[in-house]
């Protein structure tokens, strides 16, 4: 797969800028200012882009998997179909997969890609040996691990769990003040993988929308690519500590950092609503887009 640290171009929902104005200013201009391409997608039908779009799995090659999220049952109106795709033909070429899959639950290091458990909610038709080894195949990379999602949240993402910083090394949130067991479990299993862990802040605010709980308190969502990070901030003081952390871990990569409060209420936040990608100035202009049929499995 292709690593974050690699993507030069970021995809935007159009309606990000109608439904946060100032927050899409805010992140469009920090990524111009550094250098990032920033592409808006238009006839979407909802901000969460990285859950919709294509994963790319290697330059000049996507996937795109099967947006069908049990989250929004009952709201199939905001379900964006397949011909998001069609925003990416100089991307890569890319194929689709029936296999339930949104974007944020794919973490990738370039050889190795978390997923959380709620893969095989999603996908009750298939044995578990069997698809961890199709999404291994899908997505390109040598290895495939599978975390646990944390208790009682619907969506499942692990964007919300866990993040890398090199392929040795993973970023996840600090349960120790809200799911004590359960950050022990994670890092647990992190260790297992043989994984050096460093943890970032996390708190949750009590509230939900629709069923869907905040993210606010959630720092470890934010967007990283090859030339800037922007990262969450939510008027607390937890802030502080978090971009101090960020800053000691990332000491060459510049930091910006956005409110995202208003966001965040609705349930996610910076990975969330960007879709990043690495483009080749000289193999976009050959590229043609040829998204093929889901093949039977």
């Amino acid at each position: 797969m292709i690593a974050e640290w690699n993507t030069n171009c970021v995809f935007l929902a159009a309606m990000l800028e109608s439904r946060h104005p100032k927050l899409f200013q805010g992140l469009r201009q920090s990524l111009v200012d550094h250098g990032v391409e920033v592409r808006l997608l238009q006839n979407v039908r909802d901000v969460w882009a990285v859950d919709y779009c294509p994963v790319q799995v290697a330059e000049g090659t996507l996937v795109k998997f099967t947006y069908s999220p049990d989250y929004l049952r009952g709201h199939e109106h905001l379900i964006t179909g397949d011909g998001v795709v069609g925003s990416f033909r100089d991307v890569g070429r890319c194929h689709r997969s029936n296999i339930v899959l949104d974007g944020g639950n794919v973490v990738t290091s370039g050889r190795t890609a978390f997923v959380t458990d709620k893969i095989y909610k999603e996908n009750p038709g298939w044995e578990r040996p069997q698809l961890r080894d199709k999404l291994q195949e899908l997505l390109q990379v040598d290895q495939l691990l599978v975390i646990p999602r944390e208790p009682f949240d619907p969506i499942g993402h692990a964007d919300g769990q866990v993040r890398f910083l090199d392929e040795q090394t993973v970023l996840v949130n600090d349960y120790s003040t809200v799911d004590p067991a359960f950050g022990e479990r994670l890092i647990r299993i992190l260790r297992r993988y043989r994984l050096q862990v460093e943890t970032l802040p996390y708190f949750h605010e009590t509230r939900s929308r629709e069923g869907i709980p905040s993210a606010v308190g959630n720092f470890v969502n934010f967007l990283r690519t090859e030339k800037v990070l922007v990262a969450p901030v939510y008027g607390t003081a937890q802030d502080e500590i978090a971009l101090g952390k960020l800053e000691s871990l990332f000491p060459s990569l510049p930091i910006v950092y956005l409110n995202c409060t208003d966001l965040a209420r609705e349930g996610g936040v910076l990975r969330c609503i960007s879709a990043a990608y690495h483009i080749s100035p000289k193999k976009s202009a050959a590229l043609t887009n040829s998204c093929h049929r889901p093949s039977p499995q």
